[in-house]
């Protein structure tokens, strides 16, 4: 792999203009959303195939500035066409809604392009590399009453799903602490991918796999009162970490421990919650993560004295399944006026904490 770092979006896409074919707004089939896809990488890809598959919206464009890639993602789904000029497909008045699925340091400007175009937005994570990017959109959507969010797809894997329930119905009681890992040992050349180019991405690790996490521990513990953490680049060397510890403590004085990693071998994904009667620890997320995806619900004896029971529960694997819950929320926020979940003030508290970590730990 040569050293240049590997993209499928680049600055070109914000300032070509050329002609886009457009659909004429008479045209939309009544209830049928119109949906921009902005980046054709290895998450639009997954985006592009989620969305051909819902009957409600249709896949009418695809945004990219790689030469070809676009047009060959485009060529799979019917009446689907593919462009260069972003501009222009925010300018189409068919379109209703887009999905970003771009390096991290576009997210955030293409977002805001589009909630001025009067669309619909749904960005995949962090969804920008500050805070207060996030913060500028969100007031942005509010004023032109659209919808804003951020795509936090492990919410709705499965097993994410059923700890949730267990939880909310009382199973393990209070919540005492959580523990939660998350890495894999990236690949050959990983180092040269945008990934780990602080200029496109903004951060390493704890940028890309580490706010998945403090996304779930904070949806589970609320708001958090104190911050510590430690970033490393042992290994890859990129400028970007490629180790994260942290330590959440949350208003409640219920604490989070999260590492990940791109040193971790043995993709591993982990993520488990103790409270005052048992236990929950979802395990595994498909795909590379063991292939397989499980909850497993444990009980503790009320004498303290027994082993306690567990329950395993092996979940739908298929990662995808995820956009395609976290698509159907959008839509429904979309339809029904109100805001999704997660809102858009998750992601930002969520960088709030990334920034206090990085405040405090240069590499």
């Amino acid at each position: 792999m040569t050293g240049k770092p590997r993209t499928n979006f680049n600055e070109s896409l914000l300032g070509n203009s050329e002609e886009v074919p457009s659909r004429d707004s008479s045209e939309l089939v009544r209830g049928k959303i119109y949906f921009a896809l902005i980046g054709a990488g290895r998450m639009g890809k997954r985006w592009a195939s989620v969305l051909s598959k819902y009957e409600s919206v249709a896949l009418d464009v695809i945004v990219d500035s790689g030469s070809g890639r676009a047009a060959n993602l485009a060529a799979l789904i019917p009446g689907c066409t593919a462009t260069k000029d972003l501009q222009a497909v925010l300018n189409n008045k068919a379109i209703d809604a887009v999905i970003i699925a771009t390096p991290h340091k576009f997210l955030s400007p293409i977002s805001t392009l589009a909630l001025k175009s009067g669309k619909h937005v749904l960005c995949e994570k962090p969804g920008a590399i500050t805070s207060a990017e996030i913060k500028k959109n969100i007031v942005l959507a509010r004023k032109k009453k659209l919808k804003y969010m951020i795509g936090y797809n492990h919410r709705f894997h499965d097993a994410f799903i059923k700890a949730r329930n267990f939880y909310q119905k009382g199973l393990i009681g209070k919540i005492i602490f959580i523990r939660a890992r998350y890495g894999f040992g990236g690949r050959m050349g990983y180092d040269k991918e945008w990934r780990l180019n602080k200029t496109l991405s903004g951060g390493g690790q704890l940028l890309d796999q580490g706010v998945h996490m403090i996304d779930l521990a904070l949806s589970f513990i609320g708001k958090v009162g104190k911050v510590r953490g430690f970033t490393s680049d042992t290994f890859w060397k990129s400028g970007a970490e490629d180790n994260a510890f942290l330590l959440l403590q949350g208003k409640n004085k219920v604490i989070a421990s999260i590492h990940v990693s791109l040193t971790q071998w043995k993709p591993l994904h982990n993520f488990e919650i103790y409270g005052t009667k048992g236990f929950l620890s979802i395990e595994g997320l498909g795909r590379k993560y063991d292939g397989n995806e499980k909850l497993v619900v444990g009980k503790r004896t009320a004498d303290f004295t027994s082993a306690v029971t567990e329950q395993t529960i092996v979940c739908n694997s298929n990662a995808d399944d995820s956009l395609t819950r976290q698509l159907k929320e959008f839509i429904a926020a979309i339809k029904q006026k109100r805001s999704p979940v997660p809102a858009p003030r998750n992601a930002y508290e969520t960088l709030k904490i990334v920034e206090e970590i990085y405040r405090t730990n240069k590499l």
